[in-house]
C-alpha cells in the first residue's frame, strides 16, 4: 500500500487534480472488501484527491455512509440517479434511510 501512496503524491505534485482508484482488489473480486486500504489512501491523500470506482449500489451505498455525500466516486451512468438520489437523502436502504444528509447554508 506504501508505494500505491507515494506514487499518488508524485502525481498529485506533478499537477493531477484527482486520482482514480480502481475497485479491483478493494471490493471487486475479493472475498472480503479492502475498507482498510481506502482508509490508508484517504488518510494519507485527502478525500478531495481520490475518486473511487464504485461499480455496485452496496459499493456506493458504503463510500457514502462511510466518508460522506461529497466522497467522489466514479459509477456506471446507468446508476447516476440512484447514488445522488442516496446523496440527498432521498433513497436508501434499511441501513442509510433518513441517516444520510447534505445540508449546506
Amino acid at each position: 500500500m506504501g508505494w500505491l501512496v507515494v506514487q499518488a503524491r508524485r502525481c498529485l505534485d506533478a499537477g493531477a487534480e484527482r486520482l482514480m482508484i480502481e475497485s479491483e482488489g478493494i471490493t471487486e473480486n475479493v472475498d472480503t472488501w479492502r475498507t482498510d486500504a481506502v482508509a490508508k489512501i484517504i488518510d494519507a491523500l485527502g478525500l478531495e484527491a481520490v475518486m473511487f470506482e464504485a461499480a455496485d449500489p452496496p459499493v456506493f451505498e458504503w463510500y457514502v455512509k462511510n466518508y460522506g455525500p461529497d466522497v467522489n466516486l466514479f459509477v456506471d451512468h446507468s446508476q447516476i440517479v440512484q447514488l445522488e438520489c442516496l446523496r440527498s437523502g432521498l433513497w436508501g436502504t434499511k441501513s442509510t434511510w433518513g441517516r444520510i444528509t447534505s445540508y449546506r447554508p
